[in-house]
């Protein structure tokens, strides 16, 4: 947090949004249609985060057993990827995606919404006046300048902007230690074919590298093997591998996970040539630009998600939305055991049909700041609910919520009127108990 700089004035805006992932992006756009004047602000050269830029290869399922429950933009986004991918849409499943296909379709709903954006737009600073954000610092290509707006939406999926701006936060476990990042990857030139006649047989990559993994074979000390998912006839994206011991908010650690990324992804790929029916002449074709961060900062929000509210399901008062994914901390070092607590909680704490809990705006507001909102994996939760929410369906939920809230708010995100903003998400589709 800095006093004001003689710097000069890049844009205004009513609402400023500072990242364009999957809650940055469904935050905008909430906003656009709903009258809001918005500007987007992206580090990077792309709407989507980890679902363009960082290759995760699919959705996380939207469906609770027994209905889609991340309605709205995401449905919308979902639905019309599918569409043009030629894909079945499956709500109950792991959806694939297609990187390219959705940047298309980022692109296209926000030159239709009007929302205005840069790309190339890093926020390394901010004005606060009165805890009140009156504007942020951008490194572009001209140079350090200012952002003014009158509401802000932090959607950089590290509280970025609320740390700058003075706000409390959590940062992991107890220790200080966080989930480890993956770098994911693309993979081309498989035999599908072969793939499932193994699979059916019982051989799959997952089994083979469990039995390596008990053998002392496997190229990696991991036994949390995440996924290589098909995207196209002859192609997949994968998630795998663990990068441990990562501070995501240190530029040193970050740029050794990137180098440590594309060593496993070389790795994976020979793995798999030699070991898994199907891909003996797969071809790695692409290492992500982004790497897939899972936990830095969370806020201190006016109220604080918990693991509680996980189990009791809850309902709130001001709840914009409902999350029905399962608890997944993934490990934050190479031991065996921890990992395999992963995939064992996930299982435990997995709900039946029909079942979700809500998500509180309330969660959403970092206390101190008056015209700051933060949707995605920041806002205000323990690390066991924030596990489960900082997937992209519901990234998609509480970003939609904190956009229409934003054109709604007067002088503090607070006063809200919460029947006017559920009435809101409802007509975008939003479910709710």
């Amino acid at each position: 947090m800095i006093q004001k700089l003689p710097l000069s004035l890049l844009a205004d805006a009513d609402i400023v949004v500072v990242g364009g992932g999957p809650s940055g992006f469904a935050a905008a756009i909430a906003a656009a249609r709903t009258g809001g004047k918005v500007l987007l602000l992206e580090q990077s050269s792309m709407f989507g985060g980890l679902g363009t830029a960082g290759l995760v290869p699919m959705f996380a399922p939207a469906s609770d057993g027994e209905r889609m429950i991340y309605g709205g933009i995401f449905d919308e986004v979902n639905r019309e990827m599918c569409r043009r991918m030629g894909a079945e849409m499956d709500s109950r499943s792991w959806q694939p995606i297609n990187p390219e296909i959705l940047k298309r379709l980022y692109d296209e709903l926000a030159e239709a919404a009007g929302i205005g954006y840069l790309f190339g737009a890093k926020v390394c600073e901010a004005e606060v006046e009165n805890g009140r954000v009156s504007a942020v610092l951008v490194a572009g290509s001209t140079g350090l300048r200012r952002v003014t707006g009158r509401v802000f939406v932090d959607a950089t999926g590290d509280a970025l902007l609320a740390a700058l701006a003075g706000a409390e936060f959590d940062y992991g476990d107890e220790s200080g230690h966080t989930m480890s990042p993956t770098l994911c990857a693309q993979f081309s030139n498989i035999d599908f074919a072969a793939c499932e006649t193994a699979w059916r047989a019982g051989v799959t990559d997952r089994s083979i590298w469990h039995k390596m993994t008990g053998e002392g074979t496997a190229p990696l000390q991991e036994h949390h093997f995440v996924c290589m998912k098909q995207v196209s006839p002859a192609s997949a994206g994968s998630n795998l591998g663990h990068i441990y011991g990562l501070n995501g908010l240190d530029e040193f650690e970050l740029t050794r996970g990137y180098v440590e990324g594309r060593r496993i992804a070389r790795i994976m790929e020979e793995f798999y040539r030699k070991h898994v029916p199907g891909f003996q002449r797969a071809e790695l074709l692409a290492t992500a630009p982004l790497l897939g961060v899972r936990e830095t900062r969370r806020i201190r929000g006016e109220y604080r998600m918990t693991f509680d509210d996980y189990t009791r399901r809850a309902v709130f008062a001001d709840e914009i939305g409902r999350c029905c994914y399962p608890v997944d901390i993934h490990s934050g070092s190479t031991d065996p055991e921890e990992q395999k607590k992963v995939e064992r909680v996930m299982s435990e704490t997995r709900f039946k049909h029909g079942e979700s809990y809500g998500i509180s705006y309330s969660a959403m507001i970092p206390k101190g700041i008056a015209n700051l909102l933060v949707p995605g994996r920041a806002l205000s939760a323990d690390r066991s609910i924030q596990s489960s929410l900082r997937v992209m369906p519901p990234c998609f939920v509480t970003g939609q919520a904190a956009g229409a809230a934003a054109v709604l708010a007067g002088e503090d995100v607070r006063e809200v009127d919460m029947v006017q903003l559920r009435t809101r998400l409802a007509e975008m589709g939003a479910f709710f108990k």
